[in-house]
């Protein structure tokens, strides 16, 4: 069960890491791009096609990673690794819960002036980068929280 839940927190870290990666080098690129109009009228579509591919790469992560905390207790070090990992991706769900959707949100429903939504997306891109690091620190834990687990036992 210990090996079944690492790996599930360690392919779910990385998918999400990897997802988010692609968004800040290809979506938020084009999007800053795009007249602030254009952009906020095409955005509805792009965010429903992202959202799950989002929610489904973290998810799983993050529940791997609660079960990989749970079934390490016992294990100083694993247990340390494993909850950086939980808390780079706490911070990046409060991130996403704060700031993004709230702002995607308005996107959709074109709350913005023009100027209000150039800036609310410079600001957007910003975070979505400090979102990409946390991943990479969550899906780095993941791998080091992992091999501590079994290091120990072996």
């Amino acid at each position: 069960m210990k090996r079944t839940f690492g790996f599930i927190a360690i392919i779910g870290s990385i998918a999400y890491f990897g997802n988010v990666l692609n968004i800040g080098l290809t979506y938020a690129v084009a999007w800053q791009k795009m007249e602030t109009m254009a952009f906020m009228q095409a955005f509805e579509t792009t965010f429903m096609l992202l959202l799950p591919t989002v929610v489904f790469t973290l998810l799983p992560g993050f529940i791997g990673i609660i079960a990989s905390i749970y079934l390490s207790k016992g294990n100083k070090k694993a247990n340390t690794s494993w909850r950086i990992a939980l808390y780079a991706s706490l911070i990046s769900i409060t991130l996403t819960l704060v700031y993004h959707l709230p702002t995607n949100l308005a996107f959709i429903q074109q709350s913005y002036t023009v100027e209000e939504a150039a800036h609310r997306l410079n600001l957007w891109v910003l975070l979505h980068w400090v979102r990409i690091g946390l991943a990479l620190i969550a899906s780095v834990y993941v791998i080091v929280g992992f091999q501590k687990s079994f290091n120990a036992a072996a």
